[in-house]
């Protein structure tokens, strides 16, 4: 293999893919979080526009969805409220995203959904 490509090319060759996979691995450990994030709203507005209207209700289900995701939320961290005619749904949390306790980072989600 290094007859065509060389000593110099072999190796520069293989940095290259190391550099893709590591930017794969950390596209992929911070995507997670976000696709989480983005699945638990659009399942919270499927729920806000479902027949469910009873607020206790609604806040188990979102609760069900989000340990189904594994989205580390918790009960004091959601409020479900209806004004006018209009039912919201706030939650907070965070989650770390960890290279081998290298590098650490706290993502800190805020969503609110009204329907």
């Amino acid at each position: 293999m290094t007859g065509k490509l060389g000593r110099e090319g072999f190796i520069k060759t293989f940095l290259l893919l190391l550099i893709f996979a590591a930017l794969v691995f950390v596209g992929i450990s911070f995507g997670k979080p976000y696709y989480r994030y983005n699945t638990l709203r659009s399942h919270t507005k499927d729920i806000l526009s479902s027949e469910i209207n009873v607020l206790p209700a609604i806040k188990e289900q979102v609760l069900k969805e989000a340990k189904e995701l594994n989205v580390p939320l918790e009960e004091e961290n959601l409020e479900v409220t209806m004004q006018n005619k209009i039912i919201k749904v706030k939650a907070t949390w965070s989650e770390t995203v960890n290279f081998w306790d290298y590098y650490k980072k706290r993502l800190d989600f805020d969503m609110e959904v009204e329907y």
